[in-house]
């Protein structure tokens, strides 16, 4: 009975797929070309159009066969706005822009460490030579910087950490401070303490989703791999009670080498949907402050173009019509090169910005300048700064 009721629950998902999305996206582009016009006239608007969608770094050669319906939002990714949104119409104008002439882009979404506690010890964790006991930032500094990203205009912002449920108190007031705004915030989290009651809590305070990290459906594994026997327990509890709440869940997975196997894949994507995700973000294993061996080794070449065969498949297969759709940051930043500082900035858990949080690359630290000075020193660098990853892949 819990497995039928787990089939219903992930059926329950709101996909939208077929004609009703085929006629989503007609009215997502009869929006686009009537904005277009308004900026550029017809002839030209045409023209830009046109240039766009032959580019292989278009948006829409990555559109995947279905989208999430969340009360009145329809989401591709969760790293877009509504796709049903004036500001995506917004953001597809700039990523016009910059894509044909290479225009700086909009910031749009932003991750943001409000904390350097953990309770766990991931190998592969990006930040982990920052955990510490004694927080690292003041909360005014945190605000003070979200609220100056607001104002660039960022969409939204990821509050991260460590685990950011270890500063309870400080993460309600975030969302209240910024609750009458129109920035979408999300909670990157392993789904350490967080019951239902506190779920409800953070939804009311505006919070729109959650991503929650989970690497495979192995519980010893995962208890292993986090250092706690309540890791894998943690993380299922919360994506179950947050799609119960009526939220957007996506779980954030460090693929390992087993996962790259179709069955396990797939597998891996049809228990994720039962338990009430409605994303995957496949990320891939970087050696930063561990060795990391064996399954969560480096991807090489051949393992990309793996997982690259296996999340195609899964956006536009109609055999995954209903179940969570799988994206690959990594993969989808290959056709585009680094999008870091231009759609996407990272502030770690000592107050750096820097445009990825897989380079070591600070370009000031918040709580010594104004953000504005920052990210203007960021933005108009005269030197590139990308991970061996994407400097591989965009090769390749």
């Amino acid at each position: 009975m819990l497995f039928l009721k787990r089939i219903y629950n992930m059926y329950e998902a709101r996909y939208i797929h077929g004609f009703p999305k085929i006629w989503i996206d007609i009215k997502i582009a009869l929006r686009l070309f009537f904005s277009l016009v308004f900026k550029y006239g017809l002839l030209n608007s045409i023209k830009e159009l046109n240039s766009y969608i032959k580019d292989a770094r278009c948006l829409f050669n990555t559109n995947p066969n279905r989208y999430i319906k969340a009360g009145d939002e329809i989401i591709a990714v969760p790293d877009m706005p509504p796709v049903n949104s004036k500001d995506f119409i917004d953001y597809v104008i700039k990523d016009i822009e910059w894509i044909n002439h290479n225009i700086q882009p909009q910031l749009v979404f932003a991750i943001v460490c409000i904390t350097s506690k953990c309770p766990f010890k991931c190998p592969y964790c990006y930040n982990s030579d920052l955990h510490t006991v004694k927080e690292r930032l003041e909360i005014e500094i945190i605000i003070s910087t979200i609220d100056g990203l607001i104002k660039k205009g960022v969409k939204s912002i990821y509050l991260s950490g460590g685990e950011p449920m270890t500063r309870w108190d400080d993460l309600l007031l975030i969302l209240k401070t910024f609750k009458n705004t129109n920035t979408r915030f999300w909670l990157l989290t392993t789904g350490y303490n967080l019951t239902s009651d506190k779920l409800a809590i953070l939804k009311g305070e505006g919070l729109k989703g959650l991503m929650i990290s989970l690497d495979t459906f192995d519980g010893e594994q995962i208890n292993k791999v986090k250092g706690s026997p309540k890791a894998f327990d943690n993380a299922i509890t919360a994506i179950e009670a947050a799609n119960k709440l009526g939220f957007v869940v996506a779980i954030d997975c460090v693929f390992g080498k087993t996962l790259l196997e179709k069955e396990n894949f797939r597998k891996f994507i049809e228990t994720a949907g039962s338990f009430g995700a409605h994303f995957i973000n496949c990320y891939t294993p970087r050696q930063m402050h561990h060795e990391l061996e064996n399954e969560y080794s480096n991807f090489g070449l051949p393992e990309y173009q793996k997982l690259d065969l296996l999340t195609k498949e899964n956006q536009i297969s109609s055999t995954y019509t209903n179940l969570p759709i799988a994206n690959s940051p990594d993969l989808w930043e290959a056709k585009r090169g680094c999008v870091g500082g231009k759609l996407f900035i990272y502030m770690d858990p000592d107050g750096n910005i820097k445009f990825c949080p897989f380079v070591d690359k600070s370009f000031g630290n918040v709580a010594k300048e104004e953000l504005s000075i920052i990210l203007d020193r960021l933005q108009n660098r005269d030197t590139i700064h990308v991970c061996k990853t994407n400097k591989m892949l965009f090769e390749n």
